[in-house]
C-alpha cells in the first residue's frame, strides 16, 4: 500500500481512511532515530495571540506528516500535508485558524484557553516509514505580565499539611497569598490545566463550589482556596495545580506535591514500583545549601533523558541532556553551572537560591522512542538560618479596642500579626491556655468557629481572629490568651488586659476593690526608657511577695523574693541586673529592650499562707520614631476609571496602596470627611458595607476600598474623600476628582458657569517643573482671596493671603519660597517635588463678605526610564517568526514602536500583544529588515529604546 493510493485528488478521502493507513504504516515500520524538534514562537501565549510551532530538524525523502491534538490519540487530527502533492487534508480538530507549511510548521491564529494542550507531529518518508514523532505542550495564558513591570505582591503558594501522609489518613492542601480581588479558583490532578483533570473549583461572588471530572468523593474544597482530601490512597499521590482568575481576569498556577507515606524510592506498591519518580533531598532546602533530585525507576532501555526548569519541554529551559550510547551530557540554556546530572538521571543544584525554587522535569526516552515525564517541586526556604528571629519580630499582638470599655458597652480585642500558615487559634478567659477557660475557637482550612466553655454568649469570634465581647460586666475585666497553632505546629501565645469601666484602684465600692492589681507606668514604653510596675492594694498581713517573668510560678523565671519580716531580697534566676523591687510590691526595669515585653506576675502570701496572684502586660515599641516614615511611604492614592466619564456612564474610582492593617474605611462626597456627607463605609472585621446620609443608590463599594458609580450625572461631579483607619487607629485621607463630561470650565451653559474653578496648568506635571493653578470666574467684587496646601482653613496650611485693596501679599507657614501669587488669583509653583502632590484650596472673600472656595488636585509624576528591546536572533531568514519585547521598569505606560525612524505601520502579518509591549512578525519578508525602537510615555515624559537592527536573509 502506498500513500499516494490514499491521496488521489484533494477533496477525494477521509479522516477515517488516513487513520487506517496511518496505523497500517505504524505496524509495519517500526520508527527510526530522526530528532525533530518543535519550538513555541513566542515561547508565551496569550488569549488572542498568535503562535508558531516551528519545526526544525525536519527530516529529507518526507512524502508526509500529519499534525494532531493530544498525544496518542489519532482521532483528533489537525491537518495531513502531501509534499509530492502539496495537498492539505484537514481533520476533524481542524478550526479554520490554522495554517501548515511545507517545513512542518504549524500557525495558529487568535488562541484561545481551549487550544491549551499536547499538539503532536508525525512524519512519514518515501519508504513508507513512520521516522518520527515529536509532542509539545503550548499553554495559553489569559494575561501576560513579562514585559511590564513586575508585580511585586506575594504568589499564591500551597503548603501539604503534613508533608507526609499515610494511606487511609487526610492532607490539608494549605493555600497562602491568595489574591485580594479572587473571582475563582480551581483545582487539578496534576500539573496540566484541562477541564478533564479538574477536581473542583469555587466560585467567590456565589461562595459556592462545583466539583469537577476528577473529583473522587473524597475531596473538599474551602473558600480560603485550600483543598481537603480524605482517605488518601497511592493513587492520589503526586502533582496538584491551582489556577487562580482574579477580577482584573488575571490568572496564576501554583503546583504542590502530595507524598505519601515513606520515601518513594523503596515502593512498596507493586502498580506503582515501576512508575518513575523524583525525590528532593531535602525535602525543604536553606538558600546557599544543596539538594539532590533523587530519580527511581529510570527504565532500563533508556535512550537518552533531559531535566528542565520548567513543567514544559522548552528548549530555552532545559537544563541538560544526557546520552547513555555517547555517555554525553549537554548543557541547556537553563544551565546556571551549580548543576551536576548522573547517569542514574539524578540531578544534583549547589549553592541553592529562592530563584531555584519551583517545578523541575525529567523527560526520558526509552529505545521504542516512548516518553515518560516526571516532575518535581523544590522548596527553598530562606529564613531558616533565622527562624528564631524571624518568629519574634512579627509576633502575634493584641490591642483592646477601645483601651477601657464602661459598663454594658462593647470591646473589641483586635489581634495584629497573625501567621500566614494559620491553622487554627484559640481564646481563653485568663493568663492560662487551659481548656476549661476556653472561650471560642476557629479553624482555618474549615473556616469554622466553635464555643467553648467559658463562652458566655456574648463574644463573636471573626476570622481575623479578634473577639468581641457584647454587653460588658465587671466580671469581664481582666486578662484574655490568644494561642495560635500554625500548619507546621507551631505554638504562640499572646495576651491583653481588658479594663472595664475606671482602673480597679479607684473602685471603692465594689466587690474587687481589694484585690491586688499592678498598674503599668506608662502603659506604653519604649526601648531604653524605663518602667514602673506600680502595685495597689498590697496585703496589709503580708509575708512575702515573689515577681516571675511568667505566668507560671516557676524558679527559672523567678525575678526576685521580697520577705517583710528580715526586709531583705534576694534575686532569681530571671534578674538581669536592671530590676529594682520596692517594699510596696512595686517592681522597676530600667533600660527596656524588646525581650522584656509579655506578662508578669506578682505572687503574694499573707500571714494565712493564702496565695494571691495578679499580673500585668509590658508593651515596649521599638519603632516609634520611624512609624510616621513607614506611614508615607506607600501612601493611599485614588484613580478616576475612566479618567472622564460621560453623563449616564459608569466610572470606577480605583483605590492603591490600602494600609495592610485596615480597619475601616469611610467614603464621603466633597473634600471634607464630615458625617452628613459620608456615601459608604466598609467595616473589616465583619467585612460589612453600610450605606451613609450621601448614599444615592448608585455607588457600589467593595472590598478593595473601590468605590463604583453607576448612571453619573453632572451633580456627581467633583471631588470624592476616602478616610482610612488603621487597627492602630492611624487615620489617613486620600481624594480624587471625578470629572463629567468635559472640564468644569467649558460648561458655558450650565449654572455652575460663574462658580470660581481651578485648571491644572499642566494637568500632569513632572517632578523639578513648574505648575500653574490657573483660576477662572474670580468675583470681580473680591476683596481677598487665601491659597491652601490643604482642604481645610488652617494656618499651618495657609501658603499666601491676598488682598486687593492694599494689592499686597501675607505669606502663610505653608509658603516654600517657591510659590509665587497672582492678583487675578492664580498660583505657579516652581521646581515641584513629590511631597507637593495633592489637593489645594482657595478661598474667596467678597465684598458682601461671602466666602467661595474651590479646589484643585495637583498630580506629580516621576519621569520614565529608558526602556530596552529584548530579541532572540537578530539575524532571521524570510518566511521565520521573530518576536521584539519591549521591556520597561516605569508603571502606568503606553507604547509606541518605531521602524526607521517613523512609527510602525501595521500590516497583516504583525501583532501586538495588549499591552503593545511585544511585536510579532510572521512570516518575515525582507521588507522586515530595518531598525526598531519602542517608545514609552506616561503623561509627563517619554523615552526611547536603544535600536535593535533586523537582518533578514533568503533561505
Amino acid at each position: 500500500m502506498e500513500l499516494s493510493s490514499v491521496l488521489p485528488c484533494k477533496g477525494c478521502i477521509s479522516w477515517q481512511g488516513l487513520l487506517v493507513t496511518a496505523s497500517l504504516l505504524t505496524c509495519w515500520h517500526l520508527p527510526t532515530t530522526v530528532q525533530v524538534i518543535i519550538e513555541l514562537v513566542p515561547p508565551d501565549v496569550v488569549e488572542g495571540e498568535n503562535v508558531l510551532l516551528l519545526v526544525r530538524n525536519l527530516p529529507e525523502n518526507l512524502e508526509a506528516f500529519v499534525w494532531y491534538k493530544g498525544v496518542t490519540n489519532m482521532n483528533l487530527g489537525i491537518v495531513l500535508y502531501s509534499l509530492d502533492t502539496n495537498l492539505r487534508v484537514e481533520g476533524p480538530e481542524y478550526s479554520g485558524r490554522e495554517t501548515v507549511y511545507r517545513n512542518g510548521s504549524l500557525h495558529l491564529q487568535d488562541v484561545t484557553q481551549k487550544d491549551t494542550g499536547f499538539y503532536t507531529l508525525r512524519s512519514i518518508n518515501r519508504h513508507k516509514e513512520i521516522i518520527s514523532t515529536t509532542s509539545i505542550y503550548l499553554h495559553v495564558y489569559s494575561f501576560l505580565w513579562s514585559c511590564g513591570p513586575l508585580s511585586t505582591s506575594a504568589q499564591p503558594t500551597i503548603e501539604s499539611v503534613p508533608p507526609i501522609i499515610p494511606e487511609g489518613g487526610s492532607v490539608l492542601l494549605l493555600v497562602h497569598n491568595l489574591p485580594e480581588n479572587l473571582r475563582s479558583l480551581f483545582w487539578y490532578k496534576g500539573m496540566i490545566v484541562s477541564n478533564n483533570f479538574e477536581v473542583a473549583r469555587h466560585i467567590i461572588t456565589m461562595n459556592s463550589s462545583v466539583l469537577g471530572p476528577a473529583h473522587n468523593g473524597g475531596e473538599t474544597v474551602y473558600s480560603n482556596g485550600s483543598l481537603l482530601l480524605h482517605n488518601v490512597t497511592w493513587k492520589d499521590t503526586g502533582l496538584y495545580t491551582l489556577r487562580t482568575l482574579s477580577t482584573d481576569m488575571k490568572t496564576e498556577l501554583a503546583h504542590v506535591q502530595l507524598q505519601m507515606d515513606t520515601s518513594l524510592s523503596p515502593c512498596c506498591n507493586p502498580l506503582n514500583s515501576s512508575q518513575l519518580m523524583i525525590q528532593p533531598i531535602p525535602q525543604y532546602a536553606a538558600e546557599g545549601e544543596s539538594v539532590l533530585l533523587q530519580v527511581h525507576n529510570l527504565p532500563e532501555d533508556l535512550q537518552a533523558f533531559s531535566w528542565y526548569k520548567s513543567m514544559h519541554s522548552a528548549l530555552v529551559l532545559k537544563i541538560v541532556e544526557y546520552s547513555r550510547a555517547m555517555n554525553s551530557t549537554t548543557w541547556g540554556s537553563a544551565h546556571s553551572r551549580r548543576e551536576a546530572v548522573y547517569t542514574n538521571g539524578s540531578l544534583m543544584l549547589q549553592d541553592v537560591t529562592e530563584e531555584d525554587a519551583g517545578m523541575y522535569t525529567l523527560e526520558i526516552l526509552n529505545r521504542d522512542f516512548k516518553i515518560d515525564k516526571a516532575d518535581v517541586h523544590l522548596h527553598v526556604n530562606i529564613y531558616i538560618s533565622d527562624s528564631k528571629n524571624s518568629t519574634s519580630s512579627a509576633q502575634p499582638t493584641i490591642e483592646s479596642v477601645p483601651p477601657r470599655v464602661a459598663e454594658g458597652g462593647s470591646v473589641l480585642l483586635l489581634v495584629h500579626n497573625l501567621p500566614e500558615n494559620l491553622q487554627a487559634l484559640y481564646w481563653y478567659k485568663g493568663v492560662i491556655a487551659y481548656k476549661n477557660f476556653e472561650v471560642a475557637r476557629h479553624l482555618r482550612a474549615m473556616d469554622s468557629s466553635l464555643q467553648g466553655p467559658a463562652h458566655s454568649g456574648r463574644e463573636a469570634l471573626f476570622r481575623n481572629g479578634s473577639l468581641l465581647l457584647y454587653n460588658v460586666t465587671l466580671k469581664d475585666a481582666g486578662f484574655y490568651t490568644l494561642r495560635t497553632l500554625t500548619t507546621d505546629l507551631k505554638a504562640e501565645v499572646a495576651h491583653v488586659q481588658l479594663q472595664v469601666n475606671t482602673s480597679v484602684s479607684t473602685c471603692s465600692n465594689t466587690p474587687t476593690s481589694t484585690q491586688v492589681t499592678i498598674e503599668s507606668v506608662p502603659q506604653y514604653v519604649a526601648e531604653g526608657k524605663s518602667v514602673l510596675f506600680l502595685v495597689h492594694n498590697l496585703p496589709e498581713d503580708l509575708q512575702e511577695f515573689f515577681w516571675y517573668k511568667s505566668v507560671y510560678r516557676t524558679d527559672i523565671f523567678k525575678i526576685a523574693e521580697y520577705n517583710r519580716a528580715t526586709n531583705s531580697t534576694i534575686w532569681g534566676l530571671a534578674h538581669s541586673q536592671r530590676e529594682m523591687v520596692y517594699s510596696n510590691g512595686s517592681l522597676l526595669i530600667e533600660g527596656i529592650t524588646e525581650k522584656d515585653a509579655g506578662l508578669y506576675m506578682l505572687e503574694t502570701l499573707n500571714k494565712d499562707y493564702k496565695i494571691e496572684k495578679a499580673f500585668v502586660q509590658l508593651h515596649v515599641n521599638s519603632n516609634l520614631g520611624n512609624s510616621l516614615l513607614q506611614v508615607s511611604s506607600s501612601r493611599i492614592s485614588i484613580e478616576s476609571v475612566p479618567p472622564s466619564v460621560a453623563e449616564g456612564g459608569s466610572v470606577l474610582l480605583l483605590v492603591h496602596n490600602l494600609p495592610e492593617n485596615l480597619q475601616a474605611l469611610y467614603w464621603y462626597k466633597g473634600v471634607i470627611a464630615y458625617k452628613n456627607f459620608e456615601v459608604a463605609r466598609h467595616l473589616r472585621a465583619m467585612d460589612s458595607s453600610l450605606q451613609g446620609p450621601a448614599h444615592s443608590g448608585r455607588e457600589a463599594l467593595f472590598r478593595n476600598g473601590s468605590l463604583l458609580l453607576h448612571n453619573v450625572t453632572l451633580k456627581d461631579a467633583g471631588f470624592y474623600t476616602l478616610r482610612t483607619l488603621t487597627t492602630d487607629l492611624k487615620a489617613e485621607v486620600a481624594h480624587v476628582q471625578l470629572q463629567v463630561n468635559t472640564s468644569v470650565s467649558t460648561c458655558s451653559n450650565y449654572p455652575t458657569s460663574t462658580r470660581v474653578t481651578i485648571e491644572s496648568v499642566p494637568q500632569y506635571v513632572a517632578e523639578g517643573k513648574s505648575v500653574l493653578l490657573l483660576v477662572h470666574n474670580l468675583p470681580e467684587d473680591l476683596q481677598e482671596f487665601y491659597w491652601y496646601k490643604s482642604v481645610h482653613r488652617t494656618d499651618i496650611f495657609e501658603i499666601a493671603e491676598y488682598s486687593k485693596a492694599t494689592n499686597s501679599t501675607l505669606w502663610g507657614l505653608a509658603h516654600s519660597q517657591r510659590e509665587i501669587v497672582y492678583t487675578n488669583g492664580s498660583l505657579l509653583i516652581e521646581g515641584i517635588t513629590e511631597k507637593d502632590a495633592g489637593l489645594y484650596m482657595l478661598e474667596t472673600l467678597n465684598k458682601d463678605y461671602k466666602i467661595e472656595k474651590a479646589y484643585v488636585q495637583l498630580h506629580v509624576n516621576k519621569p520614565v526610564t529608558q526602556p530596552f528591546i529584548r530579541i532572540i536572533d537578530t539575524t532571521v531568514t524570510v518566511q521565520s517568526f521573530v518576536v521584539l519585547t519591549c521591556f520597561s521598569a516605569d508603571p502606568g505606560i503606553s507604547i509606541h514602536w518605531i521602524f526607521n525612524n517613523q512609527s510602525l505601520l501595521l500590516s497583516n502579518r504583525m501583532t501586538l500583544s495588549p499591552q503593545n509591549c511585544q511585536l510579532s512578525i510572521y512570516p518575515v519578508r525582507m521588507e522586515d529588515a530595518g531598525e526598531y525602537k519602542c517608545e514609552v510615555s506616561n503623561p509627563v515624559s517619554s523615552k526611547t529604546s536603544l535600536p535593535v537592527i533586523l537582518v533578514v536573509k533568503n533561505e
